[in-house]
């Protein structure tokens, strides 16, 4: 985390890695071809904890409500905006408006074969298998 960045605008950046992950938990094709794409495509949650992952490869309606419950935050909304995905990195700038009034904005980027590799549903653990079975097979062939 760097000087400038507070506490909550990492945690937030966790949350939005966290929304993804569970875009792939509810339709992982349709998550992994707007992940894949090389156009923009959007998130949007509402304050009732409601997702709506979209773009050009179709649509994928979540929830996030334990999520923003365990965070222990009002959320009013949250837009995350992902623009295409180049050299495996996803550019996204984030708007978090809070009850109260308060509000959050920032961009990042992810690197999509970390997160891939870093989630846990079952299509993570089959990336995770493919990623390292050159690995395995090397290592088969020495013994």
């Amino acid at each position: 985390m760097s000087d400038n960045e507070t506490a909550t605008s990492y945690q937030l950046k966790v949350k939005v890695i966290n929304f993804v992950e569970l875009a792939y938990k509810s339709n992982g094709d349709i998550t992994a071809s707007l992940i894949k794409s090389r156009g923009s495509f959007t998130l949007k949650v509402n304050d009732k904890g409601e997702a709506v992952l979209s773009g050009k490869a179709g649509m994928v309606r979540f929830s996030v409500k334990n999520e923003i419950k365990q965070f222990g935050i009002d959320l009013k909304v949250a837009s995350i905006m992902f623009s295409g995905n180049r050299n495996g990195k996803i550019h996204y700038t984030a708007f978090f408006n809070f009850m109260g009034g308060a509000k959050v904005e920032f961009s990042s980027i992810v690197d999509v074969e970390k997160l891939i590799l870093s989630c846990s549903g079952l299509l993570c653990q089959a990336a995770r298998l493919l990623k390292n079975r050159h690995k395995q097979i090397d290592q088969s062939l020495y013994q």
